[in-house]
Order: structure tokens, then sequence, then C-alpha cells
């Protein structure tokens, strides 16, 4: 394997975010918050970022939202870290390989179809880095290389992303400001949905059956490692609680990011979480003290967050050492060898955060793409598109591209008939941006673990890249050619 320049390529991100501090002059959409209304404010001064700014803003970073994403990332690690000291891990592993061993095409097609679908309906991208040691550990043993295991995983996160379906942290962003529905262009972002799984899947079958896997690209590092735990009586231990556990994680963090009250219309989990929270036993709020403050936990099904699942990865953790009975010392040994896997991916996602800091804190972003989008008037997919994906780049996070870019959008396109249209686009980009960006959380996070060069990635994914962006864009000509906004 080549020596990882993933850090090198986010580094030079940074210096050129930057740089543009220094070389463009700031600009803001006014909404009113700054005083006015609807008012472009494209200002003569530049507001360039200092020394002391890159060296104060990773604090910013670590108080914010932005830490969290860090944070569960380094669980993800300590978890493995015990669920190998199990034993449990390696077995199922080896069962699952052994099961589609020959059968690679129903293994990667079912893969991609349920967790871009998780995408789809969670909103899930970097909370699907849970998987990833896992998945990793499968593709590897079952004899396929590192960058299989990240097109698969990176891949169905785009796939899902671009073809969001009723995903709050997705489509829920941009319809809440738009006032568009979850119901808008359904067809056609589930008909995306399904070509780009079909896309995926054919690329990834293309290349187990064109590539050759070096000897030193095996990965062997990534394969978890064999133990045997017996019991006092000399037992093997099952390895089905082990099993029982993972999945729960797995189905929690599911159900309690799908936007049932939002999307569908079922109010029962927070008129659950209300009578749980408001039940008292002899005048005693014995539930809502036992779970703790709201301000830790988000509450209701359905309403949960990254902070939330964090805490389910630690408390999953600890009753995994206690079922097995594992040694304190091997607890110990094992959170610090899977934290020590991730350290790398969560220094680059901190990092990559660090880009969004400057370019919220030091608003040169519309003076980038302002000349863009006012190319013509109005309604434009092509410069929406183009533009999208450059503010994709820059803003890291849906919400921020949300809460920086749309509004100007929104000054610029005033027909409110396409916006169910330019809620797609915006998605669509966000998620290709997800493929190739040397921003992307997704992308960081998933080939420093895999130790897959950026440069690498980037010579495997580029024509997948390109196929999905030919279906977005053929998609949105459609729609506007069949006036179906």
């Amino acid at each position: 394997m080549k020596k990882n320049n993933t850090l090198k390529v986010l580094l030079i991100a940074i210096l050129a975010t930057f740089l543009l501090t220094w070389i463009l002059p700031i600009a803001y959409y006014n909404n009113g918050i700054m005083g006015g209304f609807g008012e472009f404010l494209n200002l003569d001064y530049r507001y360039p970022a200092g020394i002391f700014d890159i060296l104060g803003y990773p604090l910013i970073i670590l108080t914010y939202y932005f830490m969290h994403p860090t944070l569960f990332v380094l669980a993800v690690g300590a978890f493995y870290g015990v669920f190998e000291k199990t034993g449990a891990y390696r077995k199922v592993v080896d069962k699952i390989a052994k099961i589609f061993k020959g059968k690679e095409i129903i293994f990667f097609a079912t893969v991609i179809a349920v967790l871009a679908t998780i995408v789809a309906f969670c909103g899930f991208s970097y909370e699907l880095i849970f998987v990833l040691p896992l998945l990793a550990s499968i593709i590897l043993v079952m004899g396929h290389d590192r960058i299989t295991a990240a097109t698969t995983l990176i891949g169905s996160i785009a796939v899902g992303f671009v073809g969001s379906l009723f995903a709050k942290p997705i489509t829920g962003v941009y319809i809440e400001s738009l006032g568009t529905s979850y119901t808008d262009l359904l067809w056609f972002r589930l008909a995306i949905l399904i070509i780009g799984i079909a896309l995926l899947t054919f690329n990834v079958v293309w290349r187990l059956k064109k590539d050759k896997i070096k000897k030193d690209d095996e990965g062997k590092e990534l394969i978890a490692e064999k133990y045997e735990l017996k019991s006092r009586k000399g037992k093997k231990r099952a390895i089905w609680p082990a099993i029982v556990i993972f999945d729960l994680v797995l189905v929690l963090m599911i159900l309690g990011a799908i936007d049932f009250s939002g999307a569908f219309g079922v109010s029962i989990f927070e008129t659950f979480n209300t009578n749980v929270m408001n039940f008292k036993a002899w005048g005693y709020p014995i539930f809502a003290n036992l779970i703790g403050t709201s301000q830790m936990f988000s509450g209701a099904i359905g309403t949960w967050t990254v902070t939330d699942f964090t805490m389910f990865l630690v408390l999953a953790t600890i009753v995994l050492a206690i079922i097995y009975r594992i040694k304190p010392n091997d607890i110990f040994e094992g959170y610090k060898e899977g934290a020590k896997k991730f350290a790398l991916p969560a220094l680059l996602i901190f990092l990559a955060y660090l880009v969004l800091v400057l370019s919220v804190n030091h608003p040169f972003v519309l003076t980038l793409l302002r000349p863009l989008m006012e190319i013509t008037n109005g309604f434009n997919a092509l410069t929406l598109s183009l533009s999208s994906f450059i503010a994709s780049v820059f803003y890291v996070d849906v919400n921020y591209a949300a809460s920086n870019f749309l509004p100007y959008v929104m000054s610029v396109i005033q027909d409110t008939s396409v916006y169910p249209l330019v809620e797609f686009i915006m998605q669509a980009m966000q998620g290709l941006a997800l493929l190739i960006a040397p921003t992307s959380i997704v992308l960081l996070g998933v080939i420093s673990y895999l130790k897959v060069s950026y440069k690498d990635w980037v010579k495997n994914i580029w024509k997948f890249f390109l196929e999905l962006l030919l279906i977005a864009i053929a998609t949105f000509i459609i729609i506007i050619v069949f006036k179906v906004v």
C-alpha cells in the first residue's frame, strides 16, 4: 500500500480556504438577522483569517456540535476494540464470509441496497462508520481489497444521500426552509435511489472481476483477530449475545433517526416519551430522573442524534465487557487499541470542520458563487447544480449549506413552483460531493481507516461519480422538460 496522502490533501484544502479569505471580499445574503431584509451584501473589504484565528478555531470546533462526530468515531473504535476481545467478532466475520464466498453479487447487492436505504430514510452519513470495521473485515476475509470496502460503504452513503426520501437531516433540512414536502418529486428520488444502487453494485462487481489484489494490499491488520473466551466451566462462550448487542445498537440508531412525526405523521413515540418522562411514583418523577436531563438525551424515538448514538455505543461496550467477563486490563487494552485505529479518522473529521468554520466566519463563498448563480435570471438547473456542489465542499454539513447558501438561492430563484426541484438538486449535489470532495467527512473517515490514499481513491471512484452525476442531471432534465414542477 502506498503512503497515505489523505492528511496532506486535507491540509491543502484548509490552506486553500485560508488563502481565499485573503483573496475574496466577504459577502452574505441579509435575510433580516443582521439588519435590513432580503438584501445581498457584497462588501468591498476582505476579512482574512489570521494565524491566531487558525489556532483558535479548533476551540470552536471543540465546543460546538462539530466535536460530536469526532467523539462518535472514537466510540466506534472503542466498541470494536472490546468486541474483538470477546472472540465473537472474528467468528461472525468468518461465518458471514464463508456463507457469501463465491456469492459476491448477492452479498454486495444486499449490503449496498440496505445501507443506501438506511441513509435515504435516516440521513446517516458518517454515522454508518459504525459498520465499517465489520464490513471491511468481511470483505477482506472474502479475498477482496480495501478499495472495494471503501467503495461499498462510501458509495452506498452517497447513493442514499442523492436519493434521500424521508431523511430529516438531508431532505428535511431543505424542505423546512423551502416550504416543500417529503412527497414532492418522491418517485423521481426513489428512481434515482434504485438506479444508483444498481449502478454501484455493477461497479463493485465489475471491479472484483477486473482487478487482481496485490499481496501487500490484503489489509491483514484491519481484520479482527481470533480470541477464545471460555466460561469458568471451560466451555466456549456463545457468540449470540454479541450479535444481539451489535444489532440492537444498529436498530436503535435507525429507529432513532427516522422522522416518524414529520415524514409519516406518526406521533406515538413522542406521546410515549412524554408519558414516560411525566410518570410519577408517589409524586417522584422516577423515569425522568433515571434517564437524565433533556440536554443530554434528545427524547422521543425519531429525534435522536449522534450524541445519543455515542452514549449507546459506550453503554453497549460496557455491557459486552460484563457479559463476556473480560478482565479490566483486557477491556482497557481493547478500548485503547480500538480507539487507536480510529485516531486518524477522528483527527481528519475534526480538521475538516476547520474548512466550515473558516467559510462561515469569513464569508467569501457567496462572492465565489454569485457570478455563477447570476449568469441567467431565475432558475437554472446547471448553474444551481455546480454552485451547490462547490458550496458543499466548503460548508461540509447540510445544515450550514442550507443556512448560508440556501437563503441566497431563494433570492435568486423566486419562482416557488420549482422549489421541489431546487431541494432535489441541492441534496443530490451534496451527496455527490461526499464521493470526492477532500472535505467530505465520510470520505475522510473511511479511507483513512482503511489506509487508502486519496489519490488511489479518486482514481477508482471517478467513473462512478460521473455515472451518478449524469443520472442525476438526466433526472433533472426529465423533470424540467415534462414540467413535473
